[in-house]
């Protein structure tokens, strides 16, 4: 049932329904205390950090070395480039300059300048990379293993962490590192593990912190490279010996080393005693792997937190130079925002029959969609808030998951609140089709999978791409599951083979950009919380609520199933109005239609309303009813349907434009919304688009809808639309109060 509302402040008693209380103040509620850190202290610490970094610079391009000529120089290099100073920057092009000058003389110097030169620019600085690529390959110790020069006796893992670092990074830009050099290094890496589990810096010698760090981070390049994996090239639409893998047993064992013994204001068994390399290490550890959590603890917000509490005054972390590069690649490189995520969604690994693919994918997207971005693995089992941390989640395997209803309704509420679901059916396998089919028709029974045609908006949201096989179901307003019958994961996974892994990549690239739809990823350290939406069909709301209701009709009557849900939310909390979330579906010949005073009517295609149902609506509206439209994602074909509504159902009636000068512009109640953004879909069209356009029913001197041919539900909502012209979200969510808040009190 709907309801009158209760809005706290002000009695009102000339309202077409008896409102009891009119809001006193539109100022947001008191926040909630703060979490550990929040993405805002991690931004000024990265500033600040960088600002030290800068001020040792020396006039030569060089920062003052303590150890190796060259090494601080390429460490503070590194660090203020992946905090996101641009490689043309003064302090950048300088620190560049003096390294291209520095002789291969110490593993430590010759990696950390791969690092810098494969960040900058790996093209330009080719030669550079190979020629030091090729001092690392010849100081390779028999053992397998580096330490310091080309001629070493033994062997260390802090050396050898920083060559295999750098000889990855080599290789992904192009350099030749030849086979046996992970293969030897691999073995002994392998060789030199501690029965429980984690390294020490030799041989012999306690398991701790850093060092454990440096060889889980080991075992993922190693696992990268072609050795380890036995998939060799692709025909018949799949992968010869795909899922076959050395055992990672030894991973798994460093990997619970790290989880019993995580911490981040101590080396582990180590205590103060470098505690910043732990921190680096600890964070290779995460992106390499995908990890959110070590054992129980989210690696990232607890080391983010610790650097916030832990920065001195000046900007700069422990010792100095050194201490700070290490704080400032740990907050800028752990930032990352997560694009995809990848669920886990069996004990064993049949759910990644390809271990690497989102990880190659991931490195090759690198900021084509406008900023560097990163990738984890979530469990089936995470909580959906999780889950919504990133806008795409794939899942793949040679079959489908035997999932549970409870399980199916949560995918299908990760798509309802705006994710993007990519099924892969790897190899092409037909146990996976079988069940993906089953899985669409048992979760989405109104939504069919279709063929996703040349015309849509994927294949052209990066690269423009013939159609490439996916299909997909449409979900409110947006393609929100897309499926690959045919496999891209051994083709991500193997990289090069040979015509085929560069479409792969591209089509890959294209489904992320879809999935974002043009807009800013969330930040890691955002913390979602989902609204809690109450029962809309539990009785009357308390104490006389506002339930906010939504019109059915035959057709696309509701395209964003969240969007008031969402609206009815900012409400609350923003405006402090006496809202519930649950609302309620209406048919407008509904007996108690009367009971609903605010109504919201939307959709994407043309309709047509009954005899009985236009009458229902135009008697609403003239007893004192209200009436919210939107064209969602501003289609012209429900515009056109829409307009047709009003003209047969209201003849004679004066429906124009809200003047510019409108109090609902204005914020009164409310916010200033006289200018607002539009998604770049719109923009595209109309570039000089600046300014609210709504249009308005007046009857009998009162405003009894008001109606706008650009979205509001998407922005409601709040999902990644590709191809939505409408608001953007905040101002849509504002523009709406006003409007609803202006009805209760007029």
């Amino acid at each position: 049932m709907c309801s009158r509302t209760r809005i706290i402040g002000i009695r009102r008693t000339t309202a077409p329904f008896a409102f009891a209380q009119l809001l006193a103040s539109l100022a947001p509620p008191a926040a909630a205390a703060a979490d550990a850190v929040d993405a805002a202290q991690v931004r000024r610490a990265l500033q600040r950090g960088v600002r030290a970094i800068k001020r040792e610079q020396l006039p030569d391009g060089s920062w003052p070395a303590r150890h190796h000529q060259g090494g601080e120089t390429a460490l503070a290099t590194l660090a203020l480039l992946q905090a996101g100073e641009p490689v043309d920057s003064p302090a950048v092009r300088a620190g560049l300059g003096y390294l291209r000058r520095v002789p291969d003389a110490y593993t430590y110097v010759v990696s950390l300048k791969i690092l810098v030169f494969t960040q900058a620019d790996p093209k330009r600085f080719r030669n550079e990379i190979q020629a030091a690529a090729n001092w690392l390959v010849n100081a390779q110790h028999s053992s397998g293993l580096w330490h310091y020069t080309d001629t070493p006796t033994t062997f260390d893992h802090s050396n050898s962490q920083f060559a295999l670092l750098a000889l990855h990074a080599a290789a992904n830009s192009g350099a030749k590192v030849p086979a046996a050099v992970w293969s030897k290094a691999r073995r002994a890496v392998l060789a030199s593990q501690n029965r429980d589990g984690g390294w020490s810096y030799r041989q012999a010698g306690e398991s701790y912190g850093s060092m454990t760090a440096a060889n889980v981070a080991n075992l993922y390049i190693l696992g990268a490279a072609p050795a380890t994996s036995q998939e060799r090239g692709f025909r018949g639409g799949a992968a010869p010996n795909c899922g076959e893998y050395r055992s990672n047993r030894p991973l798994t064992h460093g990997l619970n080393w790290l989880g019993r013994h995580f911490a981040v204001d101590q080396n582990p068994l180590r205590g103060g005693q470098y505690l910043y390399y732990w921190l680096y290490g600890l964070e290779r550890c995460g992106i390499l792997s995908g990890r959110r959590y070590f054992g129980t603890h989210d690696w990232y917000r607890a080391g983010a937190a610790f650097l916030v509490r832990a920065q001195n005054a000046d900007g700069s972390w422990g010792r100095g130079l050194v201490d700070s590069a290490f704080a400032v690649l740990f907050l800028a490189k752990g930032r990352k925002p997560l694009l995809i995520q990848k669920l886990e969604w069996s004990n064993d690994e049949a759910w990644t029959p390809d271990r690497h693919d989102v990880e190659n994918l991931v490195a090759y997207i690198g900021d084509k969609l406008g900023e560097s971005t990163a990738w984890q693995v979530v469990n089936l089992d995470a909580p959906l808030e999780e889950w919504l941390a990133a806008p795409l989640l794939y899942l793949q395997g040679h079959r489908f998951p035997d999932l549970s209803e409870r399980q199916r309704g949560k995918l299908r509420e990760f798509v309802e609140k705006g994710g993007t679901l990519l099924a892969e059916a790897c190899c092409g396998r037909d146990e996976f089709r079988r069940g993906f089919e089953s899985f669409i028709t048992r979760t989405f029974p109104d939504q069919p999978l279709r063929a996703l045609d040349a015309g849509h908006p994927l294949y052209s949201a990066h690269f423009d791409l013939p159609p490439a096989g996916l299909m997909g179901v449409d979900v409110g307003c947006r393609t929100s599951v897309i499926y690959s019958p045919n496999d891209l994961s051994c083709l991500w996974e193997q990289t090069d083979v040979p015509r085929l892994s560069e479409p792969a990549f591209q089509l890959g690239t294209n489904i992320a950009a879809f999935a974002v739809g043009r807009q800013a990823l969330r930040d890691r350290l955002d913390v979602l919380k989902l609204p809690q939406s109450d029962a809309a069909d539990a009785g009357p709301p308390p104490g006389g609520a506002l339930r906010l209701a939504q019109v059915v009709y035959a057709g696309d009557w509701a395209p964003d199933a969240q969007a008031l849900v969402h609206f009815a939310e900012f409400l609350r909390d923003q405006a402090q109005l006496d809202v519930i979330t649950g609302y309620r579906p209406v048919p407008l010949d509904a007996d108690d239609l009367y009971t609903c005073p605010v109504l919201y009517l939307t959709g994407h295609y043309a309709f047509r309303l009954s005899d009985r149902e236009r009458a229902a609506l135009a008697a609403h509206l003239r007893r004192g009813g209200f009436l919210l439209a939107d064209a969602c994602c501003g289609r012209a074909a429900f515009d056109e349907s829409f307009r047709a509504l009003i003209a047969e159902a209201f003849p004679g009636e004066r429906f124009e434009r809200v003047p510019a000068d409108h109090p609902l512009f204005r914020g009164e109640p409310g916010y200033r919304v006289e200018r607002v953004g539009y998604k770049p879909a719109l923009l595209a069209e109309l570039p000089e688009l600046d300014r609210p356009e709504l249009w308005g029913l007046w009857l009998e001197g009162r405003l009894a809808l008001v109606y706008s041919p650009h979205a509001l539900g998407c922005g409601l909502d709040g999902h990644k639309c590709f191809n939505c012209r409408g608001l953007l979200d905040d101002d849509a969510r504002r523009l709406a109060a006003n409007i609803v808040l202006y009805t209760l009190t007029h």
